[in-house]
């Protein structure tokens, strides 16, 4: 049976989550966003918006709010564990000429950038709203509320997470996302005096730094170890002991991180659903579809891809399993590329291989997603 698509329901607010409903309320659909936060997430990290993430910004809209909000670069540094340059990592303008490379943003701006969008465009954004059940019912979705309120709708967005409860109900045959058996540690700092691109440094195995400039004041730094034994330390005084095991210029950074700064904290997941990404009314996005390491920031790109995907696919079809099944085809297989690309770097950095090369792996990533999805 053919269901038209007029009502969506997006369930989750992270960045896959308000991307999505950016795409959905662009194209016309009346659009819920239902998140149980009680108020929007604003971590103390950065986001590496790469090339391919800007130009998939710049085609729902919201490009130069971006630019504008964070810091552009151009290029990559990478320090090997003396601080010597090992070699810089290329940063094409996938966006066009209109717009720079890359840029460093700060999370909590990204997610205001692509609310604030989204309300633009008639969306509603209902907080503190936990899903307990997902059902269908002539064709149609509910989505039942915890307080026992309910939301009907032709197409609901599932972007709540590899870890969730609903995608676990969802998706039961499908295997969890994998621990790799590290964990990155984030927070936001003065920037250094002349770090105009971002700087990653390479320590021990299991250990790299990314230090992300935002602003012009303002720097993301994210460290990565193996999973660690209990530590009785504060979270910021485990970021600066850290950061001591890198290069000088690494180990300057931990004068910048105060006694009370947050630091936000998450493992590195690796896995892709099996089997079709959509479930009756339900389509899984972001972290539930595809959950990657956040190497060469592609966990947040290819969150963003979908959602670009989904807002060509709205501008054509308005029938839902032709969306559907036209979604898996675009996003499916380029995915699972980028999934192995980001793993594999991943384990790289827990088992150095005499083999690896990150330069190469960069490059192979590049020819993966140098044209849109």
């Amino acid at each position: 049976m053919t269901q038209h698509l007029l009502r969506a329901c997006v369930v989750g607010a992270g960045i896959a989550g308000l991307a999505c409903v950016l795409a959905a309320a662009s194209r016309g659909l009346r659009v819920q966003l239902l998140d149980e936060a009680p108020a929007a997430r604003a971590l103390p990290a950065s986001i590496d918006v790469v090339p391919g993430m800007l130009r998939d910004l710049a085609h729902l809209g919201v490009a130069d709010d971006c630019v504008r909000a964070g810091f552009a670069y151009h290029g990559i540094d990478v320090l090997d564990r003396q601080g010597r340059h090992l070699f810089e990592l290329p940063t094409e303008r996938l966006a066009g000429p209109r717009w720079p490379a890359a840029i460093g943003i700060q999370h909590g701006d990204l997610h205001a950038l692509l609310e604030s969008a989204a309300r633009n465009h008639g969306a509603a954004l209902h907080r503190g709203a936990r899903v307990q059940a997902i059902e269908q019912h002539a064709g149609h979705a509910r989505v039942r509320l915890a307080d026992g309120a309910c939301h009907e709708a032709d197409l609901v967005l599932l972007a709540t997470g590899a870890g969730s409860e609903l995608r676990i109900a969802l998706f039961p045959n499908d295997p969890p996302a994998q621990p790799l058996g590290q964990i990155w540690r984030y927070t936001l700092a003065k920037r250094p005096p002349g770090l105009d691109r971002p700087l990653i440094a390479m320590g021990g195995p299991g250990r790299r730094a990314m230090v992300l400039p935002v602003q012009h004041d303002m720097a993301g730094i994210a460290v990565s170890a193996p999973v660690p034994q209990a530590d009785a330390a504060t979270p910021a005084a485990q970021m600066r002991s850290a950061l001591q095991s890198f290069a000088p210029p690494l180990r300057e950074l931990a004068a910048r991180i105060a006694d009370d700064a947050p630091v936000a904290s998450r493992p590195v997941l690796s896995g892709v659903l099996d089997g079709p990404w959509h479930r009756g009314p339900v389509l899984a996005v972001g972290d539930c579809a595809h959950t990657l390491p956040p190497h060469f920031g592609q966990a947040a790109a290819q969150a963003v891809e979908d959602a670009r995907v989904l807002a060509d696919l709205l501008g054509t079809t308005s029938d839902r399993d032709e969306l559907f099944h036209a979604f898996e085809r675009r996003r499916s297989a380029r995915v699972r590329q980028v999934h192995e690309i980001t793993t594999t770097a991943a384990r790289w950095d827990l088992q150095p291989d005499g083999g690896a090369d990150l330069s190469l792996l960069m490059q192979r990533l590049m020819r993966t997603v140098a044209q849109p999805a």
